[in-house]
């Protein structure tokens, strides 16, 4: 017999029982659909996250001191990070992140995320930190104690709440420090950033830049906050972590948006595999579903079994019907979950804030820096061979699910089928 002539036959039996059929393919396209949604949704995820994250810098480093280490952060130690080959800058640095800022009558709490935080450097390096960056008033601050310089949403910013700030304006920057003694200092805008976006760790636009003077009296030690370790080119990266980490060992924490991107990829592969997982529980349920209908629809035609092998059906066509019918259950259910999916992936994709964190050790300086959330925007990554899988899957469990039913089928002999009718 052939095989189209086993397809059409099929398919008719199959037209005959509309209803039990239309039920048993939308309990198969749940499978699908939710494997589509689910692969789609978190490749595209990771995929945003890991552009975002490439964008941000790829040929910087930070380094600083590991909450376990009682290690300083002096310029002997910015020396000799400078001096690895492949470093083109290590520019220290001061960050407060905690603390209150006063202006226009106005005080406002420091968050990185929702208001602003210092950062205290050489304001020649601005640039290194942050390549491209432009001046949008005022002058760029050669240096003292007094000057500042301000990212374009700390002068405008998006909230009702906080001050807007223009070259000239007085912020006095409050510090508690550890034995409760409040620290202030005051300085004077003399330079605006144009708008500048999230950078590695920092985004310029939500940051006051004050001199690493003012920034040493302000936190009250000599020891730096961090090192920025910008290298010669990404591929240097491994090279350069791997000297810093043989110098230092585990007396300071390195980090780099490779590291960053490890963790990503780690955390979503993770991810990916647990719901594609919780995904084939439903395809377990279909499969149980399209072996009832077919052991159903076996009793219901023995007779029909039994006449057509008296008409000449070999076992192997009785066979080949049922697995057929099994088959484009599957197949059915396997194009409209895929379909269904892939609509259902766009649905559910939105900006989502993702708070950036990494290794060891993040927990122990949020206290003193902050990392500003970034709000990525998804696109289901939707391909031929994720849809193909999904549906070589549907049919692979139709096939599965109808093979003891279609044997059953087939075993029957005429005299059989007839007098059990």
């Amino acid at each position: 017999m052939r095989l189209l002539d086993i397809i059409l036959l099929a398919f008719s039996a199959l037209k005959d029982r509309k209803l039990r059929t239309i039920l048993t393919i939308l309990g198969m396209v749940v499978g699908p659909a939710v494997y589509v949604a689910v692969i789609a949704s978190t490749e595209g995820i990771s995929e945003s996250i890991i552009d975002s994250l490439k964008n941000l810098g790829a040929e910087k480093i930070f380094v600083w001191r590991s909450a376990r280490s009682n290690i300083d952060i002096t310029d002997k130690m910015v020396e000799d990070i400078s001096r690895i080959q492949g470093v083109k800058y290590a520019i220290p640095f001061y960050a407060m992140s905690a603390g209150y800022a006063k202006a226009k009558g106005m005080t406002v709490e420091l968050n990185p995320a929702e208001t602003y935080s210092v950062l205290a450097l050489d304001f020649r390096d601005v640039n290194k930190i942050f390549p491209g960056v432009r001046l949008k008033e005022g002058v760029m601050p050669l240096g003292g104690e007094t000057v500042a310089l301000i990212g374009s949403k700390v002068s405008e910013p998006d909230s009702k709440d906080l001050p807007k700030l223009s070259v000239g304006d007085a912020i006095a920057l409050i510090r508690q420090s550890p034995t409760g003694e409040a620290k202030s200092h005051s300085v004077i805008v003399q330079g605006i950033l144009e708008y500048y976006g999230q950078s590695f760790f920092y985004n310029p636009d939500l940051l006051i830049f004050i001199s690493r003077e003012a920034g040493r009296k302000l936190i009250g030690s000599r020891s730096y906050t961090g090192i920025f370790v910008v290298a010669e080119d990404s591929s240097l990266i491994d090279y350069i972590e791997n000297k810093l980490k043989e110098k230092y060992g585990g007396d300071v924490i390195v980090i780099s948006t490779k590291a960053v991107l490890q963790t990503v990829q780690v955390i979503t592969g993770t991810l990916t595999v647990f719901l594609a997982s919780m995904a084939s529980m439903s395809l377990i349920v279909a499969f149980l579903a399209i072996m009832s209908t077919m052991f159903t629809a076996v009793t219901e035609r023995i007779r029909e079994i039994g006449l057509l092998k008296a008409l000449g059906f070999k076992t192997r066509d009785v066979l080949l019907t049922f697995l057929t019918e099994a088959a484009l259950i599957g197949l059915i259910g396997g194009v409209i979950g895929a379909f269904a999916g892939a609509v259902g992936a766009y649905i559910l994709a939105q900006p989502s804030p993702t708070q950036q964190g990494a290794t060891e050790g993040i927990s122990n300086i949020r206290g003193q820096m902050g990392f500003s959330a970034l709000n990525i925007a998804y696109t289901p990554k939707i391909t031929p061979e994720l849809v193909l899988t999904a549906i070589g899957i549907a049919f692979l469990v139709g096939i599965l699910a109808g093979i003891m039913p279609a044997w059953r089928a087939a075993k029957y002999t005429p005299v059989e089928a007839l007098r059990r009718e």
